[in-house]
């Protein structure tokens, strides 16, 4: 139950983006990775390649998760480095640890909201935001201000957006 409506998640663990049905594709995407494992970041970054690439991303939400955020001694993956994969593909981000129940609550009303959103946005536009095929100066870009971040301290509202969960 989120706002007074009633929906049903169903999550479906898809390993190759091939094999998603591109006639009834799912509503969201949600790619997750171990902090602690920069292997599994770098496996996360070509899952949302492959589904940029497949055009699948534009009218649907993709959420980024990091997990296992308490084993802080262990990790492999920063935030920002998160973040900047996350608003590379405009993307949601989050961290989690399920392990601990931290922010598993705050990511599945986050899925859910972003559907909403999405779908209406979808419905009053008719058609999807600009969309930017060259991915290598926005990364740039998100590489810059994560620098300017690192610099001065102050962290950039594109890093901050791409961390709430409730808006587009």
């Amino acid at each position: 139950m989120l706002n007074g409506e009633e929906s049903e998640l169903t999550f479906l663990n898809i390993s190759n983006p091939r094999d998603i049905d591109r006639a009834d594709p799912p509503d969201a995407f949600v790619i997750i990775y171990s902090v602690v494992d920069k292997a599994s970041f770098l496996k996360a970054e070509a899952e949302i390649t492959r589904l940029h690439d497949a055009d699948l991303l534009r009218s649907r939400p993709a959420i980024l998760v990091g997990n296992k955020v308490d084993l802080a001694r262990s990790r492999a993956v920063s935030t920002q480095d998160g973040k900047c994969l996350a608003c590379t593909f405009r993307s949601k981000f989050i961290e989690i640890s399920v392990g601990i129940n931290h922010n598993v609550d705050e990511l599945l009303v986050g899925i859910l909201t972003q559907i909403r959103l999405k779908s209406f946005q979808n419905d009053r536009d008719g058609s999807q935001q600009q969309w930017y095929k060259s991915r290598g100066v926005v990364r740039a870009s998100m590489k810059a201000r994560q620098m300017f971040t690192w610099l001065f301290g102050k962290e950039d509202s594109k890093f901050k957006n791409c961390e709430n969960l409730h808006i587009l």
